[in-house]
């Protein structure tokens, strides 16, 4: 669900997000759904009935990778720094422990935590941001590893090998709004694909890696697959997409679908 690489010149390290599928720095909002790992937000959460780290629950078998290795062990699953908002309804939500730097709203069910309470602030959301600013300013700076072509107007191909097991993309936020499949001839599951997108205001939706005229699929997991949205500062998504997603200036608006990876954005 995360990356973390060393390969020539570029050092990607998460540091404080690694293992959780979502990093939020300031509030964070999201009535429905479910994440199958853990989250982390710096300021307040309003998760509604959402199910937070649902492939933590122990003794649960659910699609995707099995978290839990003791069914009597609740694992830590949701750091919030502020407060937290659920609705009264909610029970067994949190599919595991709970850390909260502010305080369980009025209205909220007190049921909402299958395993404790704890109060504190355990994760310095400013430091960890900065790392990130730094990375992802860092990524936008290399050159294209190979060739791109955009055929079609909905076809990104990119047309190379990686180097030291690192492939660059340089596209811009038109680009992945258009595209509908992405195919990559030169790469293999131990490659790391960066793809930094440039733009301001995105709105994008599925991203496929399919077989298309002859050839072959994209055959990397979310792991190995980086967005860096080095210059959002809105973006919107609904669709399906694999990969972890870069945004540490972003209001990243959710509006549906499937999300495999890890998001790293400023808000929610």
């Amino acid at each position: 669900l995360v990356i973390s690489t060393q390969a020539s010149a570029i050092s990607i390290d998460l540091g404080p997000a690694t293992g959780y599928n979502l990093f939020i720095k300031e509030n964070f909002t999201q009535p429905g759904a479910d994440s199958q790992g853990k989250i982390a937000i710096g300021g307040n959460a309003n998760i509604g009935q959402y199910d937070v780290g649902v492939n933590y629950e122990p003794g649960t078998s659910r699609d995707g990778i099995k978290f839990w290795t003791d069914p009597n062990k609740y694992s830590d699953v949701l750091v919030v720094g502020g407060d937290l908002t659920t609705t009264q309804w909610a029970w067994g939500n949190i599919k595991g422990n709970l850390t909260l730097g502010g305080e369980l709203t009025a209205g909220s069910s007190k049921n909402a935590v299958l395993g404790t309470t704890t109060k504190g602030t355990p994760i310095d959301f400013n430091a960890a941001f900065e790392q990130f600013n730094i990375l992802s300013k860092t990524l936008a700076s290399e050159a294209n590893t190979g060739g791109i072509d955009f055929k079609y107007n909905n076809w990104l191909i990119l047309d190379g090998t990686s180097q030291n097991d690192v492939y660059v993309a340089n596209i811009t936020g038109q680009m992945l709004a258009s595209a509908t499949e992405l195919t990559a001839l030169g790469l293999d599951q131990n490659d790391t694909l960066i793809i930094n997108v440039s733009g301001k205001d995105i709105n994008f939706d599925s991203l496929n890696y399919i077989q298309r005229e002859g050839l072959a699929a994209l055959n990397m997991s979310a792991s190995h697959i980086l967005y860096n949205f080095f210059e959002a500062e809105n973006i919107t998504f609904s669709g399906g997409i694999k990969g972890n997603i870069l945004a540490p200036n972003a209001n990243f608006t959710f509006l549906q679908g499937d999300l495999s990876g890890q998001v790293i954005a400023k808000s929610w």
